[in-house]
């Protein structure tokens, strides 16, 4: 898979046409409302950083000078996520639900990433993505309003492709430089279970009314890390010329979430 492709796909669906149901009247039941309200508010939050970090570390990155297509794949990259985050907080506007302006979550992740390099920021963003699977196949169960559900499924079919996406760029990162393996892996995991502590803690009742407990959002969270990492380590992960769509599933209907190269 080369940047090229990845730019390619991402720039055909920012020409996608817009949702259907945001002509419905607003629907939420009360009980519901109080269910997810402040849990899509963060999420809204989380999701609509303006990546001018990522893109600047980006540009003074190895990658940047070697492949003239890194730079406006990941610049559409960051605009399907801020996709994300008006698609949600057109949600939150229809229901008459405020946007939030700060969260100390959304604050602590922001520090680490600017306090990190590339291949770091890149990894902040792999554990959020990784945690968005199983966070969006949630919310689509413990909803009612199409609009809300339909919003959750365009943004799963995105992830499943972000997460190949980080995975192809952090395994370029990493094939140039081989030391320090172990730890890294070690640091990566020990980040994705202090963050799932924390998400579960915030977001917990909305996980448990899509059918989730916490040993079901632990094990398909860190299945995705293991095979996010693992294609990380692998030279066909940068040097592949398959599609991405062809090239991974996330089966959010089922079981265990999962990257299936075909």
């Amino acid at each position: 898979m080369k940047s090229s492709c990845w730019k390619s796909l991402f720039a055909a669906r920012a020409t996608l046409p817009d949702l259907p149901y945001w002509d419905d009247a607003p629907q939420l039941p009360p009980v519901e409302r109080e269910l997810i309200a402040a849990s899509i508010q963060q999420f809204q939050l989380g999701e609509g950083a303006d990546g001018s970090g990522l893109r600047r570390r980006a540009a003074q990155s190895a990658l940047a000078k070697a492949d003239p297509d890194f730079i406006p794949s990941l610049q559409l990259f960051i605009q399907e996520e801020q996709r994300h985050s008006r698609d949600l907080g057109r949600f939150l506007d229809r229901e008459g639900i405020p946007r939030l302006k700060r969260h100390w979550v959304d604050g602590v992740f922001r520090r680490v990433r600017r306090l990190a390099g590339l291949e770091l920021c890149l990894t902040v963003l792999v554990t959020a993505e990784i945690i968005a699977v199983p966070y969006y196949t949630g919310l689509a169960a413990a909803t009612t309003s199409p609009l809300l559900q339909a919003i959750c499924r365009q943004i799963l079919a995105d992830e499943a492709d972000h997460l190949l996406y980080q995975a192809f760029n952090l395994s370029r990162l990493r094939m140039a430089r081989r030391s320090w393996r172990r730890c890294e892996m070690t640091a990566c995991w020990m980040f994705l279970r202090g963050t799932l502590m924390v998400v579960w803690r915030g977001h917990g009742r909305v996980l448990r009314a899509g059918g989730y407990n916490w040993t079901r959002f632990r094990q398909e969270c860190e299945c995705l890390l293991a095979e996010v990492m693992s294609a990380t380590n692998l030279r066909t992960a940068a040097e592949s010329d398959r599609t991405p769509s062809a090239a991974r599933e996330v089966r959010v209907a089922g079981t265990q979430p999962a990257l299936r190269a075909e």
